[in-house]
């Protein structure tokens, strides 16, 4: 009872206004597990600091919801292994990151000097380590993106995040325990005026004492030396120090500086002539006091501060049965734009309750549809239409253009769609004449219709849309099904690019639809009939106006530069 009692006064204590919670970091169980009750002191110059820990905790700093960008970071305050920086080096971070919509992570990691032989050079790793499979694993929950996650560290706590960035693994699919699921690995990382080697030339050697010992092997030496331990999968890094300080000297930096250079990763490195060691935010420290803008700098040149734009793709009922690893394809080509953020939401199966299948439109930017089967409850649909007419973007991907032939506002969002019983009184046949003009046919008869598979030629009828500017006007698009008349309301309706259906692969002889846009109320659609297989979503043609068209549907507007690999005509 009390060790209870002064866990959770512990826990209190470190709550501030501006946190959201606080996270056990082994709920399940402490390995290494030591006796010690932590404790907190209140410093007149820095703040809070933290002892002695016992429980490792993650304390969550989230900003408000309309600034939210998707970053964040776990930061390990510094303190030499022995203690914690808790406020200066901890909360005022994440308050700092908070104010640019980055959300941050503080971690109370478990402090080597206080540690047994056995456990002192493994738990500030281990907790580390834990700490970022943590917030990956509630990425989706938190609206955070699992490829924006970064570390910050201060000194000792440099080490440990730089530690991080070198000795880390990406997860085990079939591990029992589903954290260890999920990639520890930074996605950048901050360093600080950072301890970095444990080499006795530049080391500190109370942090180095504190983790491996007082007479450490070589083997323990070099391999905390993480300027030793770069690779190519070291993510980048800014490292910030002091010419000036005596206890942390900055050739710590230098040195992991050098080796990320080595191995070309990006990194940028700024040494200040004053500030000595542990200036924090460096408050009247001159030139020093500029840190937090260079860092926020960089930041937004690797993109960390743009929001990514969030996608659902809506699957889990189709006609073609190798819809899961197109779905899957789908998403990896969307999120190697580097500006989507993907979620899936997967339907029952086919002739299942359906009620329960109620997505949340409104907190996606744009709705991919992989799917084709039974109805939506009727709610879902009202919703969906609401989300579009609002202003919602969605992409109509393939054999999505075949579902739904009898939900007219569902018609009128695609343009032109087939099978499914689709007729003359779905709408016009819409194709191109020999004289480049669009033709409305209201001619009777079935819609929807392809010949043989085969590789044909892509034409853009308009080069100046956003989606197609800067693309070749022709490109020579892999081996798929070209659909052939489709028909539908067709009602602002815009055709962006069609391919000739030879009759000698059994097709119309005209020049048919594959890419249009469509506006339904202040919603815009993008509607690509191409992809019947994965191999059919290889070409060059296929993913760039898949990405260029999701990103359009989203905004209105295409930022992407157009790819350098087209196989044109």
């Amino acid at each position: 009872m009390k060790n209870l009692l002064i866990l959770l006064l512990t826990s209190m204590s470190l709550i501030s206004s501006a946190q959201n919670f606080v996270l056990p970091l082994w709920p399940e169980g402490i390995p290494c597990e030591n006796n010690l009750e932590t404790g907190i002191d209140e410093r007149a110059s820095i703040g809070r600091v933290v002892r002695e820990v016992h429980e490792p905790e993650l304390v969550a700093f989230f900003p408000a919801e309309a600034q939210r960008n998707g970053t964040s970071v776990v930061i390990c305050p510094g303190g030499g292994y022995t203690i914690l920086a808790w406020d200066w080096e901890g909360t005022k971070m994440a308050e700092w990151y908070n104010s640019f919509g980055v959300t941050a992570f503080v971690v109370k990691y478990r402090l080597p000097h206080w540690e047994s032989e056995d456990c002192r050079d493994k738990v500030a790793l281990m907790d580390a380590q834990r700490a970022m499979r943590l917030v990956r694993s509630r990425a989706e929950e938190w609206r955070l993106d699992p490829e924006r996650v970064g570390v910050m560290g201060f000194s000792a706590g440099g080490h440990l995040a730089s530690t991080l960035s070198t000795h880390f693994d990406y997860g085990d699919p079939a591990a029992e325990e589903p954290l260890e699921r999920f990639s520890c690995r930074p996605d950048f990382s901050v360093l600080m005026y950072p301890v970095v080697t444990m080499d006795t030339t530049f080391a500190h050697m109370g942090s180095r004492r504190n983790l491996i010992g007082p007479d450490p092997d070589q083997e323990a030496i070099d391999h905390f030396s993480n300027e030793k331990q770069v690779t190519a999968e070291t993510p980048p890094a800014i490292l910030i120090h002091a010419d000036d300080d005596k206890a942390v000297v900055s050739e710590n930096s230098v040195n992991y500086y050098l080796a990320l250079r080595r191995h070309n990763i990006p990194a940028s490195m700024h040494i200040f002539q004053g500030g000595g060691h542990g200036f924090s935010m460096a408050k009247g420290m001159g030139s020093t006091e500029n840190w937090p803008l260079l860092v926020k700098g960089w930041m937004e040149e690797r993109g960390l501060l743009q929001p990514k734009l969030k996608v659902l793709i809506v699957d889990g009922q189709n006609n073609h049965q190798n819809w899961p690893e197109k779905t899957d394809i789908l998403k990896e080509q969307l999120e190697a734009a580097g500006i989507f953020s993907v979620t899936i939401a997967r339907t029952p199966a086919a002739g299942e309750v359906m009620d329960e299948f109620q997505p949340n439109f409104s907190a996606y930017d744009v709705v991919v549809s992989n799917y084709n089967g039974d109805d939506w409850p009727e709610a879902t649909r009202r919703s969906f239409e609401q989300y579009i007419r609002g202003g919602g973007g969605f992409v109509t991907f393939h054999a999505a253009d075949n579902a739904f032939a009898d939900w007219p506002a569902y018609n009128e969002m695609i343009g032109l769609g087939g099978w499914e019983g689709r007729d003359e009184r779905s709408g016009p046949y819409v194709y191109f004449g020999e004289d480049g003009k669009m033709v409305r046919d209201d001619s009777p008869g079935r819609g929807g219709h392809h010949g043989h598979e085969h590789e044909f030629t892509v034409t853009f009828q308009d080069t100046l849309h956003p989606i197609a500017r800067d693309l070749p006007a022709e490109w020579l698009h892999s081996k798929d099904e070209l659909y052939d008349q489709l028909r539908g309301p067709a009602r602002n309706f815009h055709v962006l690019a069609t391919a000739f259906s030879d009759k000698a692969q059994n097709g119309t002889g005209r020049h048919e639809p594959l890419l249009m846009t469509i506006h339904y109320g202040e919603g815009r659609i993008f509607h690509t009939a191409l992809g019947h297989a994965p191999y059919s979503m290889q070409s060059p043609g296929f993913i760039a106006t898949l990405q260029r068209g999701t990103e359009w549907a989203a905004t209105g507007q295409v930022t992407q530069e157009a790819p350098k690999d087209f196989q044109r005509k």
